[in-house]
């Protein structure tokens, strides 16, 4: 080992997968939201070409399954079939040949690559995936490869590393079950239905609101914070998806028995699955979305319940502007609630026109958007802050996560850090203007927003802000430095 140290990098939520773009137009994006394996090719070949032996941590969700077709009859939260997992995984790399290649020449040249399990790609752990995934990057017994799909943290010195998802209740994933389930397809034995694995909730709602939507409205998984920002300018842009927020709403009550019941310790008493079988039931949710009609009371029932009075929800007029009811700090666990809140203030004024509902619309964005939602230097999910302060506790200088698509480095107490390495999938932000501008001009930008985005010119409000972490670790194993980078080309790392 170099006596001035090693270097390591880490990424995170690359979302490969879903079909290319079938056009040259900048607005067809196909049904990805990484649109950069160039980039990120680039990024790979570049740390390949320093001396041995630098470390490169892909954080989870390096491939996404929940964007690949499940053969032209929809998505799925889960691919069991091996067979055709291993196909779906084949449809990604071969779209992004340059890249996994890189990772292949990478490990080659005497480099370490780490990958972790994340949320969207939970059907690497499969025995058969894992094994192609091998296959296609030329990876051999002599290759430093490592691949944590246990539900481990990985932790260099003082550093602990995960996906983060473990504090996400919409997006917990099952371990144990996941293991039963490898455990048999290891032995090409039949999976019994008490065997099969549950999905977590939000993969549910990809694969089955979320999805079907997307082929007409291509900002779904975009526009982010994805909760509260997808449904208000859902609403706005189609009322008539009121009813997909009562199966969405039923997903959000299963993933609420999930909770933490601690600031980074997950309840695990009748946690997702202990006794086998799917938590949701035979209705997987994956029928018809669009002929699917709730009883006209269904919607407000589940609000209510989540919301409590109704008098603790402001409904917007047409023409006026709607309080905050949501002014004190909740955390992303808690989102869903927000979500319903703000659909019901669009929802009130769902019969006038498009012009009418701007203001409720404006009104219910800056309720829980500021321009320092993506702040690099705070972390506005408090779940994913608590977490991070209790791991810190535990002797650890640096907590690293990803899954939320927002970088951050955040100061911890005790002078530890809480670092979130971004992504590099592309993202929609509300603009400043609307956030904070003056109200005539934030309802012009609004307007120009919410049309562009029903009509999926997305390109103008579309960015790509890859971030790193790069790490320098002595011989002594001690971490000296820890820095989060902007990928701005190959010749700068």
């Amino acid at each position: 080992m170099d006596v001035n140290g090693r270097e390591v990098y880490l990424i995170s939520d690359l979302h490969l997968g879903g079909a290319q773009p079938a056009t040259a137009d900048p607005n067809d994006r196909g049904f990805r939201i990484c649109t950069h394996g160039a980039e990120l090719a680039g990024f790979v070949d570049a740390l390949a070409g320093k001396p041995p032996s630098v470390e490169l941590i892909v954080n989870g969700d390096m491939v996404d399954f929940l964007a690949e077709d499940d053969g032209g009859a929809g998505w799925l939260a889960f691919t069991t079939d091996q067979n055709d997992a291993v196909r779906k995984l084949d449809s990604i790399i071969d779209r992004d040949k340059a890249l996994f290649e890189a990772f292949g020449q990478f490990l080659e040249r005497g480099h370490r690559l780490v990958v972790l399990l994340g949320n969207h790609d939970v059907e690497l752990a499969l025995p058969a995936v894992r094994q192609r995934f091998g296959e296609r990057i030329g990876l051999t017994g002599r290759h430093d490869f490592h691949f944590i799909y246990d539900g481990e943290a990985y932790r260099i010195g003082r550093a602990l590393i995960e996906h983060g998802n473990r504090y996400d209740a919409f997006n917990i994933v099952d371990y144990d079950g996941l293991r039963r389930l490898r455990s048999l397809l290891s032995r090409n034995q039949a999976v019994p239905s008490d065997y099969a694995f549950a999905a977590p909730a939000g993969s549910h709602i990809v694969a089955e609101v979320m999805n079907p939507i997307k082929a007409q409205y291509r900002l779904i998984d975009l526009l982010k914070p994805e909760n509260e920002a997808m449904i208000p300018v859902l609403m706005a842009i189609e009322p008539g998806y009121r009813k997909v927020l009562t199966r969405i709403a039923a997903l959000g009550l299963q993933a609420r028995k999930h909770r933490l019941a601690g600031p980074a310790m997950p309840s695990f008493a009748g946690d997702i699955s202990a006794q086998g079988g799917s938590p949701y039931g035979d209705d997987s949710f994956a029928s018809d979305i669009a002929s699917s009609a709730p009883p006209p009371d269904a919607l407000d029932t589940i609000l209510e319940e989540r919301m409590g009075s109704a008098a603790t929800v402001v409904m917007a007029s047409a023409g006026g502007a709607a309080a905050n009811p949501f002014a004190e700090d909740i955390s992303a666990r808690d989102t869903i609630d927000r979500s319903w809140g703000l659909a019901r203030m669009l929802l009130s004024s769902s019969r006038e026109d498009f012009q009418a509902r701007l203001p409720a619309l404006l009104a219910a964005v800056r309720s829980v958007h500021t321009d320092g939602t993506f702040a690099r230097d705070a972390e506005c999910f408090t779940e994913y802050l608590g977490a991070a302060k209790e791991l810190a506790s535990g002797g650890f200088d640096f907590v690293i996560f990803g899954h939320t698509h927002a970088a951050r480095d955040v100061s911890l107490p005790a002078g530890a850090r809480y670092l979130n390495l971004g992504t590099w999938a592309d993202l929609i932000k509300f603009p400043s203007q609307i956030l904070s501008g003056p109200a005539p001009a934030a309802l012009d930008g609004l307007r120009a927003f919410v049309e562009d985005m029903s009509t999926g010119k997305l390109s103008a409000w579309t960015s790509f802000t890859p971030t790193y972490v790069k790490m320098i670790v002595g011989a002594d194993g001690a971490i000296r430095a820890a820095t989060l980078c902007d990928y701005t080309g190959p010749g700068r790392l």
